[in-house]
Formats: structure tokens, C-alpha cells, sequence
């Protein structure tokens, strides 16, 4: 090969080079471009985008009721915070200041054999027994007659202090003593009559759970007046004691027909008032207690000595054995 060729060979070779090189270097200047104008691109769309959610989320932007509420919901809310303080405050005052109601703790009832009941007649006139009675840590069942002045006093008294109540209803007699009391149920009565008579009686008698008859030596001897009356007593839950106020009392009778139970007086504790005849009354009703299974007396609210020594006699005959229960809970 000559040497002028040989030159303009090595030439075009090189010239190809140069060619590539420059190339290669307008590629990469031109990726360069584009790199910068792509940044460009990002910078200036976070910009804006920063610049709309400024916007948005200012307390001028349209979601500034969302983020910040308004002045009247805040306004509202300070009010109703405001109020509920308030109430709160004044419930609390209330409670501070509100008197003190005791709460009602039942006297324990041991229905057990041998159990006494015992009812105590003719609550309602007086108040001064109410201290003595109330010291009995017995469970007393007390019959508060209707329409005395202090009737609803005494009835909510006592069963505050754990006793059980019932309504003492009165009941005609022989006469020429037949009226036994405001409120009377009386021979010759039908049964719409007796139902309102016990309607209006019941209303001045408060936390009643029973009734017994007041008197009724003639009324209570009336099969219908009594069935009428056992009638009202069954449609308003209570039970009944049959006070044996005469020989020929229906009011056990009336019972069993109705499908209540009998609860039947045996005992008339204070007939008479001499200390040691109460004593011996309370011994009976134990002795029944003993031979089957339960026994129930009837006392009065208001005779001399009955209170002293019918408090004495629970004591002594608790120690004894005999256990003491509502009348509501003992059947005989």
C-alpha cells in the first residue's frame, strides 16, 4: 500500500471519530437539557401546589368552616359548655342541700317454725308511741286506720323504721254502737259501693301491703260484705288477716273461696292491760308457735303497758327460740 493512500485511509478514520465524539457530546448535552428543563418542570409544580393548599387550608380558604368552624358554632359551643357547667353546678348544690331521706331497710322476717306475727291495731290517732314502737327490733306488722289526722304520718314513719304496713278498715257493729269509724264498710253495701269505699281509704293509708277489719263485730259476720271485700283486695295485690273480731267472722271463709290464704288472728294479746296478762297472751302465742308451726297476734298502738311489755317479750322469747316474721309471711 502507497503512503498517500495509507494517509487518507488513517484520515477518514479519524474524521469518523471526531464525528462520533461529537455526537456522543451533543447527545449528552442534550440530556442535560431536558434533565434541567424536567427539574424546572417539578419545582414550578410543587410551587403551585403548595400555593393551592395554602389557599385551601387559610382560615379565608373554602374549607374554613371544616378546619376552623364559625364563629356562631363556636359561640354555641362555649354556651352549651357554659350551660352544662351550670347544670352541673346546680345539681350539685342540690344534692348539697337537698334533706336527707332515710332509706327504707326492712326489719328481718323469720318465717321459720315456730314464727309469731304480730299485728298492731288502731295506728293513726297518737304520736307519743311512735319512739317506743319504733325501738323493737322486731318484725311488727302495723294496721294504720283510715282518715285519723296523723295516719299518713305515722304509716310512712313506720315503714321508713322497717316496719310493714297495712290498711285497719273499719266495720259496722251491732247497735246501737254500729259506726266504727270514717270510712266504714257496713252491711248492706254492694259491691260497687264497698269497692269505691276501699278506693277512698286506701288513698289515706300509704305503703300498704294488707288489710284487716277495725271492729266489724256485724259486718265482718256478712259472708257477701266480706267476699267484697277480699274481691278489692285481690285485684290490688294485698293479702288479708282475718282480725276474729266475732264468733262467726267470713273473712277466713271469703279467703279460702277467693284463693287467698288464711291468716287468722288467735291471740288477742292486750285485752286486758295488766302487765302479766300481756305476758301470758305473748306466752300462748309462742305455745301455738311451738305446736304448729306458726302463730298470730293482734296488740293495740295505743293501751298502757302494751308497748313495754310486748318489747319485753320479743326479747325473752327470741332467746327462747321463737322466731318472729311479717304477717305476710306466715300462713296458719
Amino acid at each position: 500500500m502507497s503512503d498517500r493512500h495509507y494517509s487518507d485511509k488513517h484520515d477518514l478514520e479519524d474524521m469518523e471519530v471526531r464525528e462520533r465524539l461529537q455526537q456522543r457530546r451533543a447527545f449528552r448535552l442534550e440530556e442535560r437539557r431536558r434533565r434541567v428543563r424536567r427539574n424546572r418542570t417539578i419545582a414550578f409544580a410543587v410551587v403551585i401546589a403548595l400555593i393551592i393548599a395554602a389557599v385551601v387550608i387559610s382560615p379565608w380558604g373554602p374549607l374554613k368552616g371544616v378546619i376552623y368552624g364559625s364563629g356562631k358554632s363556636t359561640k354555641k359551643a362555649e354556651a352549651k359548655s357554659d350551660t352544662s357547667t351550670s347544670k352541673k353546678t346546680t345539681a350539685t348544690r342540690a344534692r348539697s342541700t337537698a334533706p336527707t331521706v332515710p332509706a327504707h331497710l326492712e326489719r328481718k322476717s323469720v318465717a321459720k317454725p315456730p314464727a309469731v306475727a304480730i299485728v298492731v291495731d288502731d295506728t293513726g290517732n297518737i304520736a307519743s308511741k311512735l319512739a317506743r314502737w319504733t325501738t323493737i327490733d322486731a318484725p311488727l306488722t302495723f294496721a294504720v286506720m283510715p282518715y285519723p289526722p296523723l295516719s299518713q304520718q305515722l304509716a310512712e314513719q313506720l315503714y321508713q323504721n322497717g316496719y310493714q304496713v297495712i290498711m285497719h278498715v273499719p266495720t259496722d257493729n251491732a247497735p246501737p254502737n254500729s259506726f266504727s269509724g270514717t270510712g266504714q264498710l257496713a252491711t248492706g253495701m254492694d259491691r260497687g259501693t264497698v269497692f269505691a269505699t276501699l278506693d277512698a281509704d286506701s288513698k289515706a293509708v300509704p305503703r300498704m301491703t294488707g288489710m284487716n277489719n277495725h271492729q266489724g263485730g256485724r259486718g265482718c259476720d256478712q259472708l257477701d260484705l266480706m267476699t267484697y271485700e277480699v274481691e278489692w283486695a285481690k285485684s290490688k295485690g294485698l293479702y288479708v288477716v282475718d282480725s276474729n273480731s266475732s264468733v262467726s267472722s267470713k273473712v277466713t271463709q271469703a279467703c279460702l273461696a277467693l284463693g287467698l290464704p288464711k291468716r287468722k288472728n288467735e291471740v288477742f294479746i292486750d285485752h286486758q292491760l295488766e302487765p302479766d296478762y300481756i305476758r301470758g297472751t305473748m306466752r300462748e302465742l309462742a305455745n301455738i308457735a311451738r305446736k304448729n308451726g306458726t302463730a298470730i297476734g293482734i296488740c293495740h298502738w295505743h293501751r298502757d303497758n302494751t308497748v313495754e311489755v310486748v318489747s319485753e317479750m320479743i326479747r325473752t322469747l327470741k332467746a327462747e327460740g321463737i322466731n318472729f316474721a311479717f304477717v305476710r309471711d306466715i300462713t296458719n
